[in-house]
This record gives structure tokens, C-alpha cells and sequence, in this order.
């Protein structure tokens, strides 16, 4: 008999989805699957936009991760026309950028997985938030939230506004910061590698007390992430494609992702995915556990020795909680950077490279919080845009969180207790981190609903709900 299931507050998830089991007569899950209820749009909306406003518009496809559009679209410019941002601008991106990963990563491993990981496993909806913490664990929750917010602050001041930055144009940036506001910045990023000091210990020993039993997936799977000779960058290099060991199997300019890449309709979804091109294709995925496992080093020691420690007796099978534990070394990382650039000299030269936008085709890589993004635009005589293509992160991971989603489930629906079962499979949907507005481009809400399938016919629902 069909069920609901409520909980306060809604679900921890960026996006409207369900999830569909589909389990054989003797009642085994034979597969999973993310069905995404929201519709793709952008892409269409974006033609006939003026070259040169993009980075302004795409910035607006998603509130979480602004920044991550913001870039991407400039770089598809100065791409497409062959300009370099000056030296001081580069520097500046980066900061805002690392401001903004900071941000993302602890708002997806402290406020949205963080309440699965510390209230333990079998803790009811009403205590897997936030909110509970902050009841419970105030000077822990707190500290949390001050890293969000030191991430968000400097988002702000470089990009000259928090939400969606507007700084970044085309051939550099448009002002600079004043020596009052990076010194303040470097502070606050000394405080954030302090408290990430603190916390990642407390994450890491809660997250291995989750005693969580992650099944090999049946399908190997490739990761994708940006590479500069090694290490992990968000804003240049080259996509580079790695096996479960970290041996590269191919790497190629991210204006060539055609060539690599290919995206497919998902029936009964508005969200599309990405394999590997090849014969066959192959599944991959991207994010911050891609991009460790594509590259083996980091540019910052705290960052470094923590990159040492996650490796130091693992095994190459995908986990989903690996990926929170990648996002504490890309934390660290962040915040290492930022008191770098704050704290150091700039040259003082010109921020911008002078540009004027020209027939032909752009496009544009970065790392978003999320993983892979890509913006490729073609221009027409008069400076509008004619064509958009993008492809976001979560498209890429789409296989492998539906074979995550089917592993959890086998080991949780044999129980009969839904409550366990939810909890279960958000907790695996939250390892992802996916981003559904980015990834279709639309508004919605974020109920999640779980429909049991067996021979075609919905067996059981479960589901939670805003009140």
C-alpha cells in the first residue's frame, strides 16, 4: 500500500526529482534511477543575446553556483578571440573563484550531507538539518556556517556582489578590490583554514562511524575533470580523461569536448547525460573526486598533506562519500589560496585586455563546485549568439548516481522501513552534490519521492513534502 512519508524541512537537495526502483518478482532492485521533473530552457532563451552579455546572463541560470557560469562564459569569449586577461586580473578571478568554491563545498558537505553525517544514520527527518544542529552542536554548526559566509564575502567583494558576480568581462576584470578589503579577505581566509582545521577531523570520524556499505558498481567508470600538467585547477588546462587507478587515458583542449563527449535524452527526464564517446561508450563522472583522482596533486601543502592522508590505504573502487572527502581537500585548498592571493603583491598593471566581439565560435571549460562545466556559443555578423550548447556537471555523473542509487538500494529496501530507505538514498543523492536548476535550467521545487516498481506497475511510493 502507497504511503507518504513527511518530514520537515523539505529534502537537501538543488532541484525537483524522484527516484524510481525497479525491483524483479523476488523483490531484488535490478536498477535505479534519478527521474529530473524540471525542463531544460536555457540553452533557447540565451539565443540572440548579446555576445558580450553573456557572462552577466548565464550567471543567473543558478544561484548556488553563479560564479562557476560567470566564468565559464567569459573564457568561451576570450577563447573564441584568442585574448589573455592580464596578469592582476587572472589573480583576482581566482580569488573570487576560490571564494566561491569555499562557499559551494561547505554548503554541501556541512549544511545539506553534513546533518546525515552527524546525526548518525538512524537519527529521524526532524533532526537532519541544520536547524537541529544549531540546537545541538551551536558552536559546531556555527563554524560551519562562518566558513559558508567567508566564502560567500569574498565572492562579494571581488565580484561585486554576492549572489550573481558581474566584475569578470571579457579581456579582465572590472575593478580591483581595495587594499582595506584583501586584507580583510586574507584574514578571514586564515580564520577558514583554521576552522577547517578543527572540522574536517570531526567530518572524517563521523563519516567512517557511518558504517556505510558501499557495493562495487557493476560498470566501471572513467573520471573527467580540468589538468594542469598534474595538479588540480579550476580555470585552465586541459579535460582529461583517468581510469579508477589515475592512469590517463586520454587528455584533449576543451574546445575539442565534441569530439570526446556526447549527450543523450533520458526518457521519463528533462535532465540529459554524458558518456565518453568511443566504441562502446564509456560512463564517467566529474566533481571534486574527479579531479583528485585525475590529478595527483594539489598547490597547497595543508591541502596536500590532507590529498596524502585521503589516499594513504585506499582502494580504487568508486564511493560516493569519497566525494565529501575530496571536497574538504578542495576546501582547504580554497582557503589556502585565497590568503595566498589576499595576502600577496599584486603588480598594480592594467585588468583589462581590450576586446570587441566577432563572427565565429566560443567556447569555454571550468571546474564548477560540481565538476565539468562547459559553454560553447556561436556568433553571428551583428555580435548576437545564434547557438548554445552547455553541458553542467550532474549530466556527467547522471549513470553514476542511478548505479549508486540502485547499490544503496539494494542493501536498504530489503528492511521494509522507509524511513531508513529515504534517509539511505538522499544521503547517496547528497554525496553527488547535483545541481538540477543548473542542470535544467528551471525553477521548481524540491519535494523527493521514491516509487517502487516491479513488472511496470508502482508497487510503493514514499515521498516527502513541503508543509
Amino acid at each position: 500500500m502507497s504511503r507518504t512519508i513527511t518530514i520537515d524541512p523539505v529534502t537537501r537537495i538543488e532541484g525537483h526529482a524522484r527516484i524510481l526502483l525497479n525491483v524483479d518478482d523476488a523483490g531484488q532492485v535490478s536498477s535505479a534511477h534519478l527521474q529530473v521533473l524540471e525542463i531544460r530552457g536555457f540553452e533557447k532563451l540565451l539565443q540572440g543575446m548579446e555576445l558580450f552579455k553573456m557572462p552577466l546572463t548565464t550567471a543567473r541560470i543558478c544561484g548556488v553556483c553563479p560564479a562557476a557560469h560567470h566564468l565559464a562564459a567569459v573564457q568561451a569569449i576570450e577563447n573564441g578571440l584568442g585574448v589573455q586577461a592580464p596578469a592582476d586580473a587572472r589573480l583576482l578571478r581566482e580569488l573570487l573563484y576560490m571564494g566561491h568554491i569555499l562557499h559551494s563545498h561547505a554548503l554541501s558537505a556541512f549544511v545539506l550531507a553534513g546533518p546525515d553525517i552527524l546525526s548518525g544514520r538512524g537519527a529521524k527527518g526532524e533532526a537532519r538539518n541544520i536547524f537541529s544542529l544549531l540546537r545541538v552542536a551551536p558552536e559546531l554548526a556555527t563554524k560551519m556556517l562562518r566558513l559558508r559566509s567567508i566564502g560567500q564575502r569574498t565572492v562579494e567583494i571581488v565580484g561585486a556582489r554576492g549572489i550573481h558576480p558581474v566584475s569578470v568581462v571579457p579581456g579582465g576584470i572590472a575593478g580591483r578590490p581595495s587594499p582595506e578589503y584583501l586584507s580583510g579577505i586574507a584574514a578571514s581566509a586564515v580564520q577558514a583554514v583554521a576552522i577547517l582545521e578543527e572540522l574536517i577531523p570531526v567530518l572524517h570520524n563521523k563519516l567512517r562511524a557511518l558504517e556505510w556499505v558501499e557495493e562495487p558498481l557493476p560498470a566501471p567508470l572513467r573520471s573527467i575533470a580540468l589538468s594542469r600538467n598534474g595538479e588540480v585547477s579550476f580555470l585552465e588546462g586541459k579535460l582529461t580523461v583517468a581510469d579508477q587507478a589515475g592512469k590517463v587515458l586520454r587528455s584533449f583542449a576543451p574546445s575539442d569536448y565534441a569530439e570526446h563527449l556526447v549527450e543523450h535524452v533520458v526518457p521519463g527526464s528533462y535532465m540529459k547525460l554524458v558518456h565518453l564517446r568511443g566504441e562502446p561508450e564509456e560512463l564517467c563522472y566529474t566533481g571534486a573526486l574527479a579531479r583528485l583522482k585525475v590529478n595527483g596533486k594539489v598547490p597547497t601543502p595543508r591541502a596536500a598533506g590532507l590529498l596524502g592522508a585521503l589516499a594513504e590505504g585506499k582502494d580504487s573502487q568508486f564511493r560516493p562519500t569519497g566525494y565529501i572527502e575530496a571536497r574538504m581537500v578542495e576546501m582547504m585548498m580554497a582557503a589556502e589560496r585565497m590568503a595566498d592571493i589576499a595576502g600577496g603583491k599584486f603588480s598594480g598593471g592594467p585588468l583589462q585586455t581590450p576586446c570587441e566581439p566577432k563572427p565565429g565560435r566560443y567556447v569555454g571549460v571550468v571546474e564548477a563546485p560540481r565538476g565539468v562545466l562547459i559553454h560553447d556559443y556561436t556568433a553571428d555578423e551583428s555580435g548576437r549568439v545564434s547557438a548554445v550548447n552547455m553541458i553542467v556537471a550532474t549530466q556527467a555523473n547522471y549513470e553514476a548516481i542511478d548505479q549508486s542509487l540502485a547499490a544503496s538500494a539494494r542493501q536498504l529496501l530489503p528492511a521494509k522501513d522507509d524511513e531508513a530507505l529515504m534517509n539511505g538514498l538522499e544521503f547517496t543523492v547528497r554525496c553527488f552534490d547535483p545541481c538540477l536548476s543548473c542542470a535544467t535550467h528551471s525553477v521548481g521545487a524540491m519535494p523527493m519521492e521514491v516509487l517502487v516498481i516491479r513488472n511496470g506497475v508502482v508497487e510503493r511510493s514514499i515521498s516527502r513534502r513541503e508543509q
